[in-house]
Protein backbone atom coordinates (compact mmCIF):
# COMPACT_ATOMS: atom_id res chain seq x y z
CA UNK A 1 0.00 0.00 0.00
CA UNK A 2 2.91 2.49 0.62
CA UNK A 3 4.71 1.68 -2.15
CA UNK A 4 1.53 2.33 -3.98
CA UNK A 5 0.93 6.28 -2.68
CA UNK A 6 4.83 6.39 -3.14
CA UNK A 7 4.62 5.53 -6.96
CA UNK A 8 1.04 7.70 -7.17
CA UNK A 9 3.04 10.77 -5.58
CA UNK A 10 6.28 10.22 -7.51
CA UNK A 11 3.90 10.24 -10.84
CA UNK A 12 2.43 13.39 -9.94
CA UNK A 13 5.57 15.39 -9.20
CA UNK A 14 6.90 14.05 -12.82
CA UNK A 15 3.39 15.43 -14.23
CA UNK A 16 3.73 18.55 -12.22
CA UNK A 17 7.38 18.73 -13.95
CA UNK A 18 6.75 18.15 -17.20
CA UNK A 19 3.15 20.22 -17.14
CA UNK A 20 5.79 23.49 -16.08
CA UNK A 21 8.07 22.09 -18.78
CA UNK A 22 6.00 22.80 -21.12
CA UNK A 23 4.39 25.71 -19.76
CA UNK A 24 8.25 27.06 -19.57
CA UNK A 25 8.70 26.19 -23.43
CA UNK A 26 5.36 27.57 -24.25
CA UNK A 27 4.72 24.17 -25.90
CA UNK A 28 1.43 23.83 -24.09
CA UNK A 29 -1.16 26.27 -22.51
CA UNK A 30 -2.04 25.69 -19.09
CA UNK A 31 -3.10 29.24 -17.54
CA UNK A 32 -2.97 27.82 -14.20
CA UNK A 33 -0.07 26.29 -14.24
CA UNK A 34 1.68 29.33 -16.34
CA UNK A 35 0.55 32.09 -13.71
CA UNK A 36 2.29 29.20 -11.17
CA UNK A 37 5.27 29.21 -13.15
CA UNK A 38 5.52 33.18 -13.95
CA UNK A 39 5.26 33.85 -9.89
CA UNK A 40 7.82 31.30 -8.74
CA UNK A 41 10.41 31.91 -11.78
CA UNK A 42 10.15 35.05 -12.99
CA UNK A 43 11.31 36.83 -9.27
CA UNK A 44 14.18 34.04 -9.18
CA UNK A 45 14.74 35.51 -12.89
CA UNK A 46 15.55 38.61 -12.14
CA UNK A 47 17.33 38.10 -9.22
CA UNK A 48 19.19 36.18 -11.57
CA UNK A 49 19.84 38.47 -14.17
CA UNK A 50 19.91 41.16 -11.65
CA UNK A 51 23.49 39.64 -9.92
CA UNK A 52 24.29 38.34 -14.01
CA UNK A 53 24.53 42.55 -14.94
CA UNK A 54 26.22 43.45 -11.55
CA UNK A 55 28.75 40.79 -12.14
CA UNK A 56 29.33 41.68 -15.94
CA UNK A 57 29.38 45.56 -14.94
CA UNK A 58 31.70 44.71 -12.27
CA UNK A 59 33.96 42.91 -14.71
CA UNK A 60 33.62 45.75 -17.23
CA UNK A 61 34.62 48.22 -14.53
CA UNK A 62 37.35 46.36 -14.16
CA UNK A 63 38.95 45.88 -17.66
CA UNK A 64 37.98 49.21 -18.41
CA UNK A 65 40.17 50.84 -15.37
CA UNK A 66 42.91 48.57 -16.05
CA UNK A 67 42.73 49.40 -19.46
CA UNK A 68 42.45 53.55 -18.37
CA UNK A 69 45.84 53.20 -15.74
CA UNK A 70 47.61 50.79 -18.51
CA UNK A 71 47.20 53.97 -21.17
CA UNK A 72 47.82 56.56 -18.30
CA UNK A 73 51.11 54.86 -17.65
CA UNK A 74 51.17 54.61 -21.25
CA UNK A 75 50.95 58.46 -21.53
CA UNK A 76 52.92 59.47 -18.53
CA UNK A 77 55.93 57.43 -20.10
CA UNK A 78 55.52 59.14 -23.14
CA UNK A 79 55.80 62.46 -21.31
CA UNK A 80 58.12 61.90 -19.58
CA UNK A 81 60.22 61.06 -22.32
CA UNK A 82 59.17 63.60 -24.52
CA UNK A 83 60.25 66.00 -21.59
CA UNK A 84 63.58 64.28 -21.13
CA UNK A 85 64.08 64.50 -24.82
CA UNK A 86 63.23 68.39 -24.41
CA UNK A 87 65.53 69.19 -21.80
CA UNK A 88 68.48 67.11 -23.67
CA UNK A 89 67.84 69.14 -26.88
CA UNK A 90 67.86 72.58 -24.70
CA UNK A 91 71.13 71.70 -22.78
CA UNK A 92 72.64 70.51 -25.58
CA UNK A 93 71.69 74.32 -27.73
CA UNK A 94 73.33 75.84 -24.27
CA UNK A 95 76.48 73.65 -24.68
CA UNK A 96 76.78 74.41 -28.08
CA UNK A 97 76.09 78.18 -28.24
CA UNK A 98 78.33 78.46 -25.10
CA UNK A 99 80.97 75.93 -27.15
CA UNK A 100 80.81 78.30 -30.79
CA UNK A 101 81.22 81.83 -28.08
CA UNK A 102 84.58 80.25 -26.55
CA UNK A 103 85.50 79.23 -29.99
CA UNK A 104 84.48 83.30 -31.12
CA UNK A 105 86.96 84.34 -28.06
CA UNK A 106 89.80 81.85 -29.16
CA UNK A 107 89.77 83.65 -33.03
CA UNK A 108 89.12 87.19 -32.01
CA UNK A 109 92.49 86.94 -29.59
CA UNK A 110 95.11 84.26 -31.75
CA UNK A 111 97.49 85.96 -29.17
CA UNK A 112 96.19 84.50 -26.35
CA UNK A 113 97.37 80.91 -24.84
CA UNK A 114 94.74 80.04 -23.77
CA UNK A 115 93.65 76.55 -21.65
CA UNK A 116 90.13 75.54 -21.06
CA UNK A 117 88.71 74.58 -17.81
CA UNK A 118 85.43 74.00 -15.98
CA UNK A 119 83.76 75.68 -13.14
CA UNK A 120 83.46 73.03 -10.02
CA UNK A 121 82.18 75.23 -7.41
CA UNK A 122 82.39 78.43 -5.48
CA UNK A 123 82.98 79.37 -1.89
CA UNK A 124 79.90 78.74 0.46
CA UNK A 125 77.62 81.44 2.35
CA UNK A 126 77.17 84.77 1.94
CA UNK A 127 81.09 85.79 1.10
CA UNK A 128 81.48 84.37 -2.57
CA UNK A 129 84.54 85.61 -3.28
CA UNK A 130 86.02 82.56 -4.82
CA UNK A 131 85.31 79.73 -7.51
CA UNK A 132 87.37 76.64 -8.29
CA UNK A 133 88.59 74.83 -11.26
CA UNK A 134 89.45 71.53 -12.27
CA UNK A 135 92.70 72.31 -13.12
CA UNK A 136 96.00 72.80 -11.39
CA UNK A 137 99.97 72.76 -11.75
CA UNK A 138 99.46 69.51 -13.45
CA UNK A 139 97.87 71.31 -16.34
CA UNK A 140 100.36 74.07 -16.18
CA UNK A 141 98.49 77.36 -14.06
CA UNK A 142 100.18 79.25 -11.62
CA UNK A 143 99.09 81.99 -9.48
CA UNK A 144 98.22 85.50 -10.64
CA UNK A 145 96.76 83.94 -14.18
CA UNK A 146 93.72 85.47 -15.50
CA UNK A 147 90.79 83.55 -15.66
CA UNK A 148 88.63 84.33 -18.61
CA UNK A 149 84.97 83.19 -20.02
CA UNK A 150 84.36 83.97 -23.60
CA UNK A 151 82.54 87.17 -22.67
CA UNK A 152 85.11 88.73 -20.56
CA UNK A 153 87.95 88.50 -17.50
CA UNK A 154 85.82 86.66 -15.03
CA UNK A 155 88.70 86.51 -11.80
CA UNK A 156 92.72 85.93 -11.05
CA UNK A 157 93.85 82.56 -10.11
CA UNK A 158 95.05 82.67 -6.22
CA UNK A 159 96.49 79.14 -5.16
CA UNK A 160 97.34 76.11 -7.22
CA UNK A 161 97.00 72.44 -6.27
CA UNK A 162 97.93 69.20 -8.83
CA UNK A 163 94.42 69.17 -10.05
CA UNK A 164 92.38 72.13 -8.99
CA UNK A 165 92.46 76.10 -8.74
CA UNK A 166 90.66 78.52 -6.50
CA UNK A 167 90.02 81.45 -8.14
CA UNK A 168 89.37 84.85 -6.51
CA UNK A 169 86.09 86.60 -8.18
CA UNK A 170 87.11 89.94 -10.18
CA UNK A 171 84.29 91.53 -8.51
CA UNK A 172 85.39 90.58 -4.69
CA UNK A 173 86.43 93.06 -2.51
CA UNK A 174 90.22 92.34 -2.47
CA UNK A 175 90.58 92.10 -6.46
CA UNK A 176 92.94 94.51 -7.84
CA UNK A 177 94.11 94.57 -11.66
CA UNK A 178 95.74 97.57 -13.87
CA UNK A 179 93.81 98.99 -16.63
CA UNK A 180 93.58 100.81 -19.39
CA UNK A 181 90.88 102.50 -21.87
CA UNK A 182 91.22 101.03 -25.49
CA UNK A 183 90.47 103.89 -27.74
CA UNK A 184 92.06 105.59 -29.80
CA UNK A 185 93.24 108.66 -28.54
CA UNK A 186 93.26 108.12 -25.04
CA UNK A 187 95.93 107.01 -22.80
CA UNK A 188 93.98 106.59 -19.83
CA UNK A 189 94.74 103.80 -17.26
CA UNK A 190 93.68 103.09 -13.60
CA UNK A 191 93.68 100.30 -11.07
CA UNK A 192 90.41 98.16 -11.19
CA UNK A 193 89.04 97.13 -7.99
CA UNK A 194 85.58 95.14 -6.94
CA UNK A 195 82.68 96.17 -4.60
CA UNK A 196 82.10 92.60 -3.47
CA UNK A 197 80.34 89.49 -3.93
CA UNK A 198 77.14 91.09 -4.20
CA UNK A 199 78.02 93.91 -6.64
CA UNK A 200 77.11 93.65 -10.50
CA UNK A 201 79.40 96.81 -11.18
CA UNK A 202 83.51 97.29 -10.76
CA UNK A 203 85.30 100.31 -9.94
CA UNK A 204 88.01 102.13 -11.74
CA UNK A 205 90.12 104.46 -9.21
CA UNK A 206 93.24 106.35 -9.45
CA UNK A 207 92.67 108.14 -12.38
CA UNK A 208 94.04 111.77 -13.66
CA UNK A 209 91.44 114.15 -12.78
CA UNK A 210 91.91 114.89 -16.77
CA UNK A 211 92.20 111.50 -17.75
CA UNK A 212 90.19 110.71 -21.45
CA UNK A 213 87.69 108.77 -20.33
CA UNK A 214 83.71 108.50 -21.17
CA UNK A 215 80.85 106.36 -20.57
CA UNK A 216 81.05 102.99 -23.79
CA UNK A 217 84.90 102.94 -24.01
CA UNK A 218 86.46 99.63 -23.61
CA UNK A 219 88.19 98.28 -20.87
CA UNK A 220 90.88 95.90 -20.64
CA UNK A 221 93.78 94.46 -18.98
CA UNK A 222 97.24 97.15 -19.10
CA UNK A 223 99.86 94.46 -17.98
CA UNK A 224 101.74 97.11 -16.51
CA UNK A 225 104.57 95.66 -14.00
CA UNK A 226 104.09 92.21 -15.35
CA UNK A 227 102.30 90.90 -12.93
CA UNK A 228 99.06 90.23 -15.24
CA UNK A 229 99.04 89.67 -19.13
CA UNK A 230 97.76 92.91 -20.66
CA UNK A 231 94.70 92.99 -23.27
CA UNK A 232 92.35 90.96 -21.75
CA UNK A 233 88.54 92.30 -21.84
CA UNK A 234 87.26 93.29 -18.47
CA UNK A 235 83.71 95.89 -19.66
CA UNK A 236 82.40 98.75 -20.56
CA UNK A 237 82.28 102.52 -18.60
CA UNK A 238 78.84 102.42 -17.68
CA UNK A 239 79.13 106.16 -15.74
CA UNK A 240 82.44 108.71 -14.91
CA UNK A 241 82.35 111.14 -12.12
CA UNK A 242 85.34 113.02 -10.04
CA UNK A 243 85.68 111.82 -6.53
CA UNK A 244 84.40 114.58 -3.08
CA UNK A 245 88.09 115.83 -3.30
CA UNK A 246 88.47 117.02 -7.29
CA UNK A 247 91.55 115.19 -7.06
CA UNK A 248 90.97 112.39 -9.61
CA UNK A 249 88.45 110.56 -11.64
CA UNK A 250 86.48 107.44 -10.52
CA UNK A 251 84.33 105.03 -13.41
CA UNK A 252 81.61 102.35 -12.47
CA UNK A 253 82.68 99.49 -14.72
CA UNK A 254 80.15 96.99 -16.26
CA UNK A 255 81.27 93.20 -16.55
CA UNK A 256 81.59 91.26 -19.91
CA UNK A 257 81.41 88.80 -18.27
CA UNK A 258 78.24 87.39 -15.83
CA UNK A 259 80.16 86.83 -12.69
CA UNK A 260 76.53 85.38 -11.10
CA UNK A 261 76.69 82.19 -13.18
CA UNK A 262 80.25 80.74 -14.31
CA UNK A 263 80.50 77.15 -16.58
CA UNK A 264 82.96 76.61 -18.98
CA UNK A 265 85.90 79.06 -19.12
CA UNK A 266 89.74 80.00 -20.02
CA UNK A 267 92.76 80.45 -18.10
CA UNK A 268 95.11 82.84 -19.73
CA UNK A 269 98.45 81.01 -19.87
CA UNK A 270 100.54 83.20 -22.07
CA UNK A 271 99.72 86.06 -23.59
CA UNK A 272 101.99 86.69 -26.88
CA UNK A 273 103.07 90.76 -25.99
CA UNK A 274 104.55 91.24 -29.25
CA UNK A 275 101.52 90.26 -31.80
CA UNK A 276 99.25 91.70 -29.50
CA UNK A 277 100.63 95.37 -29.75
CA UNK A 278 101.03 94.16 -33.80
CA UNK A 279 97.19 94.14 -33.40
CA UNK A 280 96.69 97.41 -31.61
CA UNK A 281 98.99 99.02 -33.57
CA UNK A 282 96.52 97.90 -36.58
CA UNK A 283 93.63 98.61 -34.73
CA UNK A 284 95.05 102.40 -34.50
CA UNK A 285 95.74 102.94 -38.18
CA UNK A 286 92.00 101.65 -39.15
CA UNK A 287 90.72 103.71 -36.63
CA UNK A 288 92.55 107.09 -37.31
CA UNK A 289 91.88 105.98 -41.47
CA UNK A 290 88.31 106.00 -40.89
CA UNK A 291 88.11 108.96 -38.54
CA UNK A 292 90.58 110.77 -41.59
CA UNK A 293 88.01 109.59 -44.41
CA UNK A 294 85.02 110.70 -42.24
CA UNK A 295 86.71 114.56 -42.01
CA UNK A 296 87.02 114.32 -45.33
CA UNK A 297 83.56 113.65 -46.15
CA UNK A 298 82.49 116.61 -43.61
CA UNK A 299 84.78 119.54 -45.47
CA UNK A 300 83.61 117.92 -48.86
CA UNK A 301 79.93 118.23 -47.83
CA UNK A 302 80.73 121.78 -46.21
CA UNK A 303 82.76 123.30 -49.23
CA UNK A 304 80.58 125.97 -51.28
CA UNK A 305 80.15 124.99 -54.56
CA UNK A 306 82.13 126.45 -57.79
CA UNK A 307 80.39 129.63 -59.18
CA UNK A 308 78.95 128.55 -62.84
CA UNK A 309 80.76 130.76 -65.62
Amino acid sequence: MMKKQQFVVVLAVLALVACMALAVSQRWRFPLVNRAVGAVLLPVNGVVLFVHDKVASFGASRRLNSTLQEENAQLKSRLGHLDSAEYRIARLEAENDQLRAMVGYKQRNPEETLLPARVVGVDLGDLREHFFLDKGTADGIRPDMLVTTSAGLAGIVEDVYDHYSRVLYLSSSSSRIGVKVQRYGSNSVGVLAGHGPASASLRLMYLAKDADIRPGDLIVTNGLGGKYPPGVYVGKVASVASDPAGLQKVAEIDPAADLRVLDKVFVVLHVDEAALLAREVRQREQEAASRAAGAGQKQSAAAPAAPAK
